[in-house]
């Protein structure tokens, strides 16, 4: 029927300008009818990412560009190391992206440490030089999107080293003593009871 109609169609043009239907050979034919049934199979739908997902796809590849943007930098600038100038033209290209798609990502070393964050603490070390505990080192930076945080940071906090160790009294076994508060050792006007 369609090839009726493919000729009935030529007879609307005068001859000179009617196209003959070609002459294929079985074998193209038949590989033509492989292909319109192909072509005519329904596509799979594309895989979806949930926004979940998504987020947490792209933290992990944010934290990989922190650690080679780290590894690019002059320790303590924002300046590359020689040797990769041309390659960090590229990378900030890419980093800049990341930043203008919503992402954030925070180096949190140096920065002062309480409690109340919302961060992973890896371990607590004693530290010369900090009167304070503070994150020394950044394991993996916090990433946040749009504001709202998609990959907490996982940190190493130094804490204050103790200037002397308060030595706790013994008695002769070797035992500890247990050493009653200051407050106890007063009466109420404040008078040492000893």
């Amino acid at each position: 029927m369609l090839n009726m109609l493919r000729s009935a169609r030529q007879w609307f043009y005068p001859r000179e300008f009617r196209i003959e239907a070609p002459a294929w050979s079985e074998e193209i034919q038949a590989e033509l009818q492989r292909l319109i049934e192909a072509l005519s199979t329904p596509i799979p739908p594309p895989i979806v990412f949930d926004e979940e997902t998504y987020a947490h796809v792209l933290a992990d590849v944010a934290t990989g560009m922190w650690r080679l943007r780290d590894k690019m930098l002059r320790p303590g600038t924002d300046q590359p190391l020689d040797e990769m100038h041309r390659a960090y033209r590229s990378f900030e290209s890419a980093w800049d992206a990341l930043m203008e798609a919503g992402f954030t990502i925070q180096d949190h070393t140096n920065s002062l440490f309480n409690a109340g964050m919302f961060l992973r603490v890896l371990a607590f070390q004693p530290t010369a030089g900090i009167a304070r505990e503070t994150v020394i080192q950044t394991v993996r930076p916090s990433v946040y999107y749009k504001q709202q945080l998609i990959q907490p940071g996982e940190v190493i906090v130094g804490t204050p080293e103790e200037a002397k160790s308060q030595k706790t009294p013994q008695d002769q076994t070797g035992e500890l003593i247990a050493q009653a508060p200051e407050s106890l050792h007063q009466n109420e006007q404040g008078d040492s009871l000893s």
